[in-house]
């Protein structure tokens, strides 16, 4: 609560009330019946016990009591205080210069109007620091909850993560096993793509962020993979997408659209697999494929939807975009522009 030791709202809420004590009194101020001693006392120096006791009592109870306690017997025990405090100031300064001031043995019904607005201006900054704390004590809640909630995201995308690696592997390792009988030639340079594939996955494992240029890269290692496994059955086109180089989207991100793609569809020959990748305006990048569903229907938990949503969410940027038509379907992510050192 730093804005309880701000020397600003202190000044600032002391000179509100002297003006307003001020105002009060203007009338015998412009008739010069108040000696100017008086003036002072009544406007600054008021102002300034007003203000300072009133946080005080605040601060105190605030020590005492819980701040999740909003009880009215919480709130009555305060202002009670404030008001015994603020009652105690009034009646020792009206003792002191009624001694010395003809103007400070007034009647009493004067000294009751006093007494009753030197309350009121009490409670008034009792009131405005219990805002001001609870304003404060609101937005830690709402940044803890956010945190939080970062935490849980974070710790779904770790979860996400690890999902990828070992089923990517089994693929890839039972390709690699059909592949080395049939073709020995193949099987090295599959194995050469695949070391490129798992090195990508190392490094870029830590980053939130990574190029549209290396993205690309590591989607052509992984698509070889692919069509050494399927053959003509899958292409794979990249059109302008290229031209946005520089952008940046999070790692792994095609890998995973262009596995659903796969995952959901029917590859083969007389069914080819068409999946195509183009940024039209530079800041969305489309992952298309033609529709052509499994005739036994795979089982859909969205792992690898949410895993990109999840990243996006974290990097507060624009939610993925998905269009789901009879013949095809379309991802849309944002391309991240890069920040300019």
């Amino acid at each position: 609560m730093r804005f309880i030791h701000d020397i600003r709202i202190r000044a600032g809420g002391i000179l509100v009330i002297a003006l307003l004590r001020f105002g009060l009194m203007a009338m015998e101020v412009w008739q010069g019946n108040v000696p100017v001693l008086l003036v002072v006392d009544n406007t600054l120096v008021a102002a300034l016990l007003i203000w300072e006791s009133s946080r005080a009592v605040v601060l105190y109870t605030h020590r005492r009591y819980p701040l999740s306690d909003l009880s009215g017997r919480r709130f009555g025990r305060e202002a009670l205080l404030l008001l015994l405090v603020i009652g105690l100031i009034y009646g020792v300064r009206m003792a002191v210069f009624s001694y010395f001031f003809t103007y400070a043995q007034g009647p009493l019904l004067l000294h009751l109007f006093g007494l009753f607005y030197t309350c009121l201006y009490g409670l008034l900054a009792a009131g405005f620091y219990e805002l001001l704390i609870y304003m404060d004590a609101w937005q830690k809640a709402n940044q803890e909850a956010e945190q939080l909630k970062k935490a849980n995201l974070i710790s779904q995308l770790d979860s996400l993560k690890n999902q990828v690696k070992p089923h990517f592997l089994f693929n890839s390792l039972n390709t690699l096993t059909a592949l080395v009988e049939k073709d020995t030639e193949q099987a090295v340079k599959f194995i050469a793509e695949l070391s490129k594939v798992y090195r990508y996955l190392l490094q870029s494992n830590e980053k939130e962020l990574i190029s549209l240029a290396n993205e690309l890269q590591f989607t052509q290692a992984y698509f070889f993979l692919l069509q050494t496994r399927f053959g003509p059955g899958i292409s794979l086109t990249v059109s302008q997408a290229d031209t946005y180089a520089d952008c940046l989207i999070p790692p792994l991100t095609l890998q995973m659209l262009v596995e659903n793609a796969v995952k959901h569809n029917q590859v083969s020959i007389s069914k080819p697999l068409h999946v195509s990748i183009d940024s039209p305006d530079g800041r969305w990048l489309w992952v298309t494929n033609n529709v052509q569903q499994k005739r036994v229907s795979v089982p859909t938990t969205g792992t690898g939807l949410a895993n990109i949503a999840t990243k996006y969410k974290l990097l507060n940027q624009p939610n993925v975009e998905v269009l789901a038509e009879p013949t095809r379907f379309t991802v849309k992510v944002p391309l991240i522009q890069p920040v300019a050192e």
